[in-house]
């Protein structure tokens, strides 16, 4: 067993859950914080609960390489990566990493599985859990690009990247006129296949947090976004605690037929009949972690604690109910976004009453804008490409008119 402070290597200092991640490990575990950001004003990097700073230029090609010589200059005890590409860069040279260095991933082809929706959605059905219809072999077959060829889609559909892409590649259409130049910026965007799937007309998402180590299950916690952005589903601004004990068995289902091991979140939307349709499987922490967090769920502190053999007390009676709100991620939102009205959404975060993510006595750190040096998509707070559900990204795109909404990330910014 540990019997000294551990040093916890918390990567993504750019978005506001690794702020969350820091104080945790740090108030729970008396952790020597190694927080690593994208530079020197990372918002991580600003926090009282960050013992050492270190810096890496980009999340993009060579990121890998950066952490692993980060890691063996530092030589933490464990490393947490908080954001999607953090979590694929860890896979890439989890072989590498210096002995004594521990991190809970899942296993690299459960990885591969859960970033590829299409498997996803098909591993679902074979599990008996409902899936959106499918009709992108409908799209793929179409003898011609016209109109006329996807008019018998049943408008409105869901267009996104098959595979996880580190930003939020999805759109809403609703006639046959902007299908194809929604698709086709799409697929260029992603550099990948795009899915057409039908639209699930729920504002609301629904989330499974889970923590897996070494096949056992630790924790798990469920949410309700009540409010995202952008509004047709995203990063939540207004998030509840929830629990549906089918939408845990469900989740609990997908994971262990991965073999799962570390964090994910199982996001679901309702469909009309009450029933839940899986959207994605996220595998990492998710934007509004500070609910669960705050509430009792310690997830992080808890994969520290197993993973490295540490005593620790945890919370013995995590609430049953709570809402949170994230006013710095809606007001952002709302004054980047033309059509938004500022007012409306202050009113939002200020009614009903709703504790708040923001630490003011962490305040610079909380109150550092994201830095321009952080790759596009995963700044802020994380997006993971589902538009439906993300839970990730909270800087978008605004809508792109009323019968081609597409959801995208914000130039400067990874997140759910």
């Amino acid at each position: 067993m540990q019997d000294t402070a551990p040093r916890v290597m918390v990567l993504d200092g750019d978005y506001d859950n690794a702020i969350q991640v820091a104080t945790e490990v740090s108030s729970d575990l008396d952790a020597v914080v190694i927080g690593v950001g994208t530079s020197t004003e990372s918002r991580l990097l600003c926090s009282k609960y960050c013992d050492v700073g270190a810096t890496v230029p980009t999340t993009g090609e060579g990121y890998g390489e950066a952490l692993l010589d980060l890691v063996r200059e530092y030589r933490p005890d464990i490393v947490i990566p908080v954001g999607y590409r953090s979590v694929t860069a860890l896979d890439e040279v989890r072989d590498r990493l210096p002995d004594g260095v521990a991190r809970c991933l899942p296993p690299s082809r459960a990885l591969l599985a859960a970033v590829d929706k299409q498997r996803m959605l098909e591993l679902a059905s074979e599990l008996g859990i409902d899936t959106p219809t499918d009709y992108t072999d409908v799209v793929v077959n179409a003898d011609e690009r016209t109109p006329d060829a996807v008019r018998d889609l049943p408008y409105p559909v869901f267009l996104k990247a098959r595979h996880e892409c580190g930003e939020n590649v999805t759109a809403v259409v609703d006639d046959a006129s902007s299908f194809w130049s929604t698709y086709e910026e799409l697929a260029a965007r992603a550099d990948d296949d795009v899915l057409v799937q039908e639209c699930i007309d729920d504002p609301r998402t629904y989330g499974c947090g889970v923590l897996f180590v070494d096949g056992s299950l630790q924790m798990l916690f469920e949410h309700e976004e009540r409010r995202s952005v952008p509004r047709q589903g995203g990063s939540g601004t207004r998030v509840g605690i929830f629990r549906d004990p089918r939408l845990e068995a469900a989740s609990l289902r997908l994971l262990r037929a991965l073999d799962w091991s570390g964090f994910a979140l199982v996001e679901f939307k309702r469909a009309d009949d009450g029933s839940y349709v899986l959207m994605e499987v996220n595998p990492k922490l998710w934007a509004s972690y500070a609910l669960a967090s705050q509430s009792g769920y310690r997830f992080v502190s808890s994969m520290v604690a197993e993973t490295l053999d540490i005593s620790w007390d945890r919370p013995t009676s995590p609430d049953q109910t709570g809402e949170m709100v994230f006013p710095l991620r809606e007001l952002h939102f709302a004054l980047t976004h033309a059509d938004e009205s500022l007012f409306r959404s202050a009113v939002t975060m200020l009614w009903p009453p709703a504790q708040w993510d923001v630490h003011l006595h962490d305040f610079r750190s909380w109150f550092t804008l994201p830095t321009d040096k952080a790759d596009t998509g995963e700044v802020g707070s994380a997006p993971t490409g589902d538009g439906s559900t993300s839970d990730e990204d909270a800087t978008a795109s605004p809508d792109e008119g009323p019968s081609n909404r597409l959801t995208g990330a914000d130039p400067r910014s990874e997140h759910d």
